[in-house]
C-alpha cells in the first residue's frame, strides 16, 4: 500500500478464528474489500489508493491467508462469510459497500445473504467459479493462462501470498471454492449487485457473468476491455469509478 496512507491495522478474534482488517482513508462512504483464494489485501493496493481519497476503505484478510493463523479445519464459503460479518461487527464497521474478488465474490455473496442490512451494495470482481469448468485442474489451467496476461508485479505478489498461505491450506480451501454454487446463491442477494470482469479474463468468461446476471434480476454486468483477472490492479481508476456508480445507484 502507499506509504502516504498507512493503515490502521487490527486483528479481530471471532471464536477460534482471526481476521485482519486494515483501514485506509476517512471518507463517509464505507467500502469493504475481500480477497480471493491464496491472496491477501495487497493486490487491492492501487484500488485502495484511489478509493481512500474519498472513502473509508477496509481490506479483510480471512483465516488462513496472508499472515492470519490457519484454522484447524477447512471452511466453507458461508463459514468465511459468517466470520467476516462477525469481525466487521466487532470492529464497529457498519453498513458498507462489499466488494469481493475471485473467491472473495463467493464469500461476499454469502455475507450479503446472511446480513443484507450491512451491505449498501455488492460488487463482484471476476466472480468464480465458472459453472462450465467446475474442476480444480481446469481452474489451475485458467489461472496459469491468466498469469501470462497479468503484470509481473501481480504475479509476484500472488506467488508470495500463495507461499504465505501455504499449499496445504490452499488445497484444503480449493474444493470448497469449486463446490460452491454462486449461480444458485446470487439470486438471494437483496442489496444492489454489480458484476465486473476483465475482457481478457480466462477464469471468468463473459457467458458466465451473463448467467449470473440472469440469476439475479436487476444486476448490472460490466466488462473492462482488455483486462485480466486482477482488473482492479491493472485498472484501479476505472474500477473505483464502477464502485462509486454502484454505491450511488447510477
Amino acid at each position: 500500500m502507499s506509504s502516504r496512507a498507512e493503515p490502521v491495522h487490527q486483528r479481530v478474534k471471532v471464536r477460534e478464528y482471526d481476521v485482519d482488517i486494515r483501514t485506509y482513508g476517512s471518507g463517509s462512504r464505507q467500502v469493504v474489500l475481500v480477497h480471493g483464494i491464496g491472496a491477501s489485501g495487497r493486490y487491492f493496493s492501487r484500488l485502495v489508493e484511489v478509493l481512500a481519497q474519498t472513502a473509508t476503505v477496509h481490506t479483510l484478510e480471512m483465516p488462513g491467508f496472508a499472515s492470519v493463523p490457519k484454522p484447524s479445519q477447512s471452511l466453507e464459503m458461508d463459514d468465511f462469510a459468517a466470520i467476516n460479518i462477525a469481525a466487521l461487527r466487532t470492529a464497529g464497521i457498519g453498513p458498507a459497500q462489499w466488494v469481493g474478488h475471485s473467491m472473495g465474490c463467493q464469500v461476499v455473496t454469502e455475507m450479503a445473504v446472511q446480513a443484507p442490512e450491512l451491505a449498501t451494495s455488492v460488487v463482484l470482481l471476476g466472480p468464480t467459479i465458472n459453472r462450465g469448468e467446475r474442476h480444480a485442474a481446469l481452474q489451475g489451467l485458467r489461472l496459469a493462462q491468466d498469469c501470462l496476461r497479468e503484470p509481473p508485479v501481480v504475479n509476484w505478489m500472488l506467488l508470495t501470498d500463495y507461499l504465505r498461505a501455504g499449499p496445504r491450506w490452499y488445497l484444503r480451501t480449493m474444493p470448497k471454492m469449486v463446490g460452491h454454487r454462486l449461480e444458485e446463491r446470487i439470486g438471494r442477494v437483496t442489496p444492489p449487485v454489480t458484476l465486473v470482469r476483465g475482457g481478457r479474463d480466462p477464469i471468468v468468461p463473459a457467458r458466465w457473468v451473463q448467467e449470473l446476471a440472469a440469476a439475479r434480476p436487476g444486476a448490472v454486468a460490466v466488462e473492462l476491455p482488455g483486462q485480466p483477472h486482477v482488473c482492479m490492479f491493472t485498472r484501479p481508476v476505472e474500477t473505483a469509478a464502477l464502485l462509486e456508480e454502484a454505491a450511488s445507484g447510477r
